[in-house]
């Protein structure tokens, strides 16, 4: 890639309506459900974002994690982004941006657009790290939003 960065791109579609599919990603009720065990998001830009995963055995850490960030944009039932800034990873202090887009593709099917931008080409470990957690994230969010459970 030309400019040295490389991205992390998802994609789901999820049986479920666009509004019951962007709450659960921008409801920090429901984010508990299906990716981090404690949230904050502040659902304005300039809006304070924090997330900690706590070590367990069902999310293979293996300590706690907090990341933290400010909503960079707040569009309802279209999309979020936020900075993405671990305050746990000593060696990864890069702060990078995660984007949600979500598309109607009809009364209850949602298409969503993960994409998490700003890894330096040198960042492979935390890259592949990035990358298959968000493989799992995503599937939780399609099963919390379709099934009630992730």
């Amino acid at each position: 890639m030309s400019n040295g960065y490389t991205t992390i791109n998802r994609e789901i579609i999820i049986d479920a309506p666009i509004d019951s599919v962007f709450s659960a990603v921008s409801d920090q009720d429901q984010l508990i459900h299906w990716f981090p065990d404690l949230a904050v998001l502040e659902k304005k830009e300039g809006g304070q974002v924090t997330f900690r995963f706590l070590k367990s055995e069902k999310n293979n850490l293996e300590r706690d994690h907090e990341m933290n960030g400010k909503i960079i944009k707040f569009i309802p039932n279209s999309e979020i982004s936020y900075t993405w800034h671990f305050q746990t990873k000593s060696d990864f202090n890069k702060e990078t941006i995660v984007t949600w887009k979500f598309e109607s593709l009809g009364k209850n099917k949602t298409k969503v657009i993960l994409r998490h931008s700003g890894f330096a080409e040198n960042d492979r470990e935390q890259y592949n790290e990035h990358s298959a957690g968000w493989t799992w994230f995503v599937n939780r969010l399609g099963n919390y939003v379709t099934k009630g459970e992730p």
